[in-house]
């Protein structure tokens, strides 16, 4: 904004005097006197659009209410978090402070009303379980749709009262379990055990009772909304998970070891190939992933031990070496011509392959 007049102003005037002949004007469209509207704590030019200054304090009340009967109408409540929607009752945003020696018996009043109000048991419960989640999933480095996911489902269990007297650990690392399933991500037993610590039979009793439940749940909100006239949202749905597929683990492993991007997509599409093999076709999908890197990562010239693998994949050195075995017998008929390549580093060749 320009500011023309203040070169006119007399050599002796006082610095506080205000100059008359000072004019507020538009640089661009050089209106006066200007239009200015402040919106979202910025001044724009009416006439122009220019914004010619950003970030004001905004001087709007924040407007709320204590009317419990207004519900959730067009009031414009700024005040508080939003409602959570993983939790049974709504969140009380506003927090009555104050304390001290000094604190006015009112005070004391209205804070012990509203700790009463907020005395949730169910949510207590609830908040309890998310935050072992949470600090599960962030060890693990697990997405955040996981993490959500694995809450919606321990909500329904908790709030369907459902498969009581199971160790709320066993029922969180089954929902985390399941929730990695339908997220795309599959955990095996053995690193959901390493994460949180319950047996892996317990995971996997749990698993198979949840699924039961889900599926009944999701079944009988959907004709329950169906009944009423409404149409099911599709996160109501849900669909047993299918066994975890070796092609799935392959990239992931490769990762975990530091592998090329190469290595991960070979032993993915050779992972593929495993139902072709009877010798491979009923055994732990960890295991023909393993065997996969570790056929893939020879293949191409940048070949990771047994050793190496097995502390990823969480399978002992003989079993890759024993699934190896038999997808070195049927090389021929598994590796792709795209595979093969120059004799360089990241082009497969079948000299490369360790022999049995």
């Amino acid at each position: 904004m320009t500011t023309p007049g203040l070169e006119n102003a007399p050599p002796d005037a006082p610095a506080w005097r205000e100059n008359l002949n000072t004019h507020m004007v538009c640089p661009d469209c050089n209106q006066f006197p200007p239009d200015l509207i402040e919106e979202n704590a910025d001044t724009i030019c009416a006439n122009c659009g220019r914004v010619l200054a950003e970030r004001l304090i905004s001087y709007e009340s924040e407007w709320r209410t204590f009317n419990s009967d207004e519900g959730k109408g067009d009031d414009p409540n700024r005040v508080g978090e939003a409602d959570n929607d993983l939790l049974s009752a709504s969140n009380v945003g506003t927090m009555i402070g104050g304390g001290g020696a000094n604190v006015s018996k009112e005070t004391r009043k209205l804070k012990k009303a509203q700790a009463l109000q907020q005395d949730n048991k169910s949510d207590k419960v609830l908040q309890a379980a998310y935050s072992q989640i949470e600090a599960w999933g962030e060890r693990a480095q697990l997405p955040y749709a996981i993490k959500t996911c694995a809450k919606n489902y321990y909500k329904r269990v908790y709030e369907g009262k459902a498969l009581r007297g199971k160790p709320v650990d066993v029922l969180l690392a089954g929902c985390l379990f399941i929730a990695c399933r339908q997220q795309k991500a599959p955990r095996s037993f053995s690193e959901i055990f390493g994460l949180t610590n319950v047996p892996k039979k317990e995971i996997g009793r749990i698993y198979k009772h949840l699924e039961r439940f889900l599926t009944q749940w999701s079944n009988d909100s959907i004709q329950a909304i169906e009944e009423s006239g409404g149409i099911a949202n599709q996160s109501i749905a849900y669909s047993a998970t299918e066994s975890t597929k070796p092609e799935q683990l392959c990239e992931r492993y490769n990762n975990m070891l530091g592998g090329a991007f190469r290595v991960g997509k070979i032993a993915a599409e050779l992972a593929q190939k495993i139902p072709e093999i009877k010798e491979l076709a009923g055994r732990s999908p960890l295991s023909n992933a393993a065997a996969c890197v570790y056929f893939a990562s020879h293949l191409v010239g940048l070949g990771k031990s047994t050793k190496q693998i097995s502390e990823v994949a969480s399978v002992s050195d003989a079993t890759i070496k024993h699934a190896y075995k038999h997808l070195y017998v049927k090389r021929k008929e598994l590796i792709q011509q795209s595979w093969l390549g120059k004799q360089d580093k990241g082009f497969g060749d079948e000299k490369n392959l360790p022999s049995v």
